[in-house]
């Protein structure tokens, strides 16, 4: 009850959100997919995205060879995500950590002008109960002036927007609403660029994959409202780090299989 509450209240809010994609580019699926096994995903239409982080750029502002070693990286395209997650985009070193992404980004378009550049679930900042409205008008508020802060700086230096949609709980109206707050707001930001979508077919904290409904919901939800998605992962154990396993009869698979027929990637069953 509570969720649904929230999910009304939401729908309220983002009356005023773009109901679809605002590009007329075709809705681009993009993979970065780690599994042990599996098909190639390339014939059902996807194209591999690269995503640098840390392992591959330091812990700091990357220097000239590091930038270098990640630009050698094999790209499918003509996009590379950067993914660090340690530098607070809130609170005191929020103007310390914005200098360094516009280092970062400024270091790899000096080295490669025909790059484009997205950042991670930055730009928004990713939010799911201020996002909600669950903590009030005051906080949510709050996480919109600090998107605006923080897109002020960075979207000059980046070419897409990467929000990141990730499942936190099973309820599925929450995360429609968790959704629709995050994909409005980069919306908002944008400056017309385009929405690319981080999803994990798996839960954040358990690990366990999706029920294919709410898989279905989320691949759904963010064609009308993005212009893309990336599937990300996968995991198969944290402790230690080891890669999930192909299962051709997963749920999360079948209701994929499922949303690219729909949209004529692969052919219909009869």
């Amino acid at each position: 009850m509570f969720f649904k509450t929230v999910f009304c209240a939401i729908c309220l809010l983002a009356s005023s959100w773009p109901a679809t994609a605002q590009t007329r580019a075709p809705f681009k699926l993009l993979e970065a997919l780690r599994f042990i096994g599996g098909p190639d995903l390339k014939a059902f239409g996807f194209e591999h995205l690269t995503i640098v982080d840390p392992h591959v750029l330091g812990p700091d502002v990357p220097d000239a060879g590091q930038v270098q070693k990640a630009l050698a990286r094999p790209r499918s395209n003509e996009y590379l995500n950067i993914d660090i997650e340690s530098w607070p985009l809130e609170g005191p070193d929020q103007a310390s950590s914005i200098a360094k992404y516009q280092k970062t980004l400024s270091a790899f378009r000096q080295a490669d002008p025909n790059v484009k550049l997205g950042l991670y679930s930055v730009l928004p900042i990713r939010d799911h109960w201020r996002a909600i409205g669950h903590q009030g008008a005051d906080a949510l508020d709050d996480w919109k002036q600090q998107n605006t802060k923080v897109a002020s700086s960075l979207i000059p230096y980046v070419d897409a927007l990467f929000p990141s949609l990730y499942t936190f709980y099973a309820d599925e109206g929450a995360w429609v609403a968790y959704a629709r707050a995050n994909i409005g707001e980069a919306r908002r930001i944008s400056q017309g660029k385009p929405v690319y979508c981080f999803l994990w077919p798996q839960f954040h904290k358990t690990l366990a994959f999706l029920p294919g409904d709410l898989w279905y919901t989320q691949l759904d939800t963010c064609k009308k409202l993005a212009d893309g998605i990336v599937i990300w992962g996968t995991i198969g154990s944290n402790a230690p780090f080891r890669r999930a396993k192909w299962d051709e009869t997963a749920e999360w698979w079948q209701a994929t299989l499922r949303f690219l027929r729909e949209q004529g990637k692969i052919p219909r069953l009869n």
